[in-house]
Parts: structure tokens; sequence; C-alpha cells
């Protein structure tokens, strides 16, 4: 049930992900046609594509996680028989839980920090910083769910998705 719905959070953020790249090309080709054209600029695009790039990133990590598209290394797991690979499955799932969690903690605990401080961005746009770091706390904290249910998948037993070995 739990696994479900965090499925559905993933799924919300990959569609917010796909959203924002939608939106990050258009602002390029604003940007492009303004400069070629009309020998003008926003002075502020550029920024809010690379907030969207993080952003964009960090929201479809979760799904591209749970569909077994993730980055993986297959090194040792190609190599072995199937309880040592649900096994290794399993450990490098909570690993990645822990680590992403501590990320997720000083990405939180940066955004906290700058939005108490009126931190803002040293643009044209002045943006305060809490926001792209909040939404990028957002996705990461979306991955270390994903990461926790595929631990518990994995070890209720599972199958365990790799769309790279179908390459």
């Amino acid at each position: 049930m739990l696994g479900k719905f965090i499925d559905k959070l993933s799924m919300i953020a990959a569609v917010i992900a796909c959203v924002i790249l939608i939106a990050m090309t258009i602002m390029i080709l604003y940007e492009i046609i303004l400069r070629s054209f009309f020998a003008s600029s926003t002075y502020v695009l550029d920024e809010f594509v690379g907030y969207g790039e993080a952003v964009m990133t960090f929201m479809s990590f979760a799904l591209a996680l749970r569909d077994g598209i993730f980055i993986r290394v297959n090194l040792v797991t190609a190599n072995v028989g199937p309880k040592v690979r649900r096994a290794l499955e399993v450990a490098s799932c909570a690993v990645g839980t822990v680590l992403f969690s501590f990320l997720g903690f000083y990405i939180l605990k940066l955004a906290v920090r700058n939005f108490e401080r009126g931190a803002v961005s040293n643009s044209l746009a002045e943006t305060p910083l809490w926001i792209p770091q909040g939404l990028v706390f957002i996705g990461v904290s979306l991955l270390v769910l994903q990461f926790f249910a595929l631990t518990v998948r994995f070890s209720m037993g599972a199958p365990i998705i790799d769309k790279h070995e179908e390459l």
C-alpha cells in the first residue's frame, strides 16, 4: 500500500520534471529569439534554466529508480547467483536510503538557513535560494522513499527490475 503511494508520488514528480523540461525549452527558445532578432535579453532565463535542470533531475530520480533505469553498476550482480544478487540489491537499496537521507538532511538544512536569512541569488532576478533548494529537497526525499520501498519489496521477494539487462 505504502509502496503504491510512493510510486504515485514518483510519477507525479516525473510529470513535474517533464513540465519543467518543456518550460526550460520554451525559455531557451525565447532567449534565442530575443538575442538573434531583437539584440536583447532577459538576463535571467539562464538562471531559471539552471534551477530547472537541477529540480528536473532530482524530481525524475525516484521513478527512474523504481523502473530499474537509475544509474547502475552491474559488475558484481551480473556474475552472482539469484540469492546473492537479491541480498546485494537489498543491501544497496538500504545504503542508498541512508546516503540520500544524509544528502536530503543537508539540503533541507541549507534551504531552511537560506529561508531564515532571506538569501537571494546574485542576479537581476534575486531569486530566493530556498525555492530551488526546497524543490531539490522534495526530489531527494522521494528518492529516499523509493529506496526504502525497494528495500522492503526486495526483502519480501519482489522481482528485481533491471532494464539494463534487457539492452
